[in-house]
């Protein structure tokens, strides 16, 4: 099962994309506030990570860099409002797409479907690759 952190500030939000991505058997979830996230980010591993840009705006693209350095092998699905960011320089920081104000709760569970089956195929393709290397190893004795 995929393990999923939300960065969201406002309470209400986060327990709702919680209990949704939850009811939908897409993982287990954990909500976490702006304080910390690197701290969570290193300690733990998931698979995916929703940041809503939009309650820090002066702070996203830093959070967007803490996260893309402690999770290098995660999706990053962001919400934002469309004026506020770039998209070029949010891909930059690893984010697999954006999800624009106002949504609807299945955009993003939409979104989450996609962004966690893009990461089962890179790790496919991953551990391919480490295979293939071991074998060229093994060949070469």
């Amino acid at each position: 099962m995929a393990r999923i952190l939300i960065v969201e500030e406002q309470v209400k939000v986060c327990r709702s994309l919680v209990s949704i991505l939850e009811k939908e058997g897409l993982g287990t979830c954990d909500g976490i506030g702006w304080e910390g996230v690197a701290q969570v980010c290193g300690e733990n591993v998931y698979d995916l990570i929703i940041a809503d840009l939009d309650v820090k705006p002066s702070l996203g693209y830093e959070i967007l860099k803490k996260i893309n350095f402690s999770s290098l092998n995660t999706e990053i699905v962001v919400i934002a409002n469309p004026n506020t960011y770039d998209t070029a320089r949010m891909n930059s920081y690893g984010v697999y797409d954006c999800i624009m104000r106002p949504f609807r709760l299945k955009e993003i569970v939409d979104m989450v479907k996609k962004a966690l089956e893009k990461k089962k195929l890179v790790d496919k393709v991953r551990n391919l690759e480490q295979i293939m290397d071991m074998n060229k190893i093994t060949f070469k004795k």
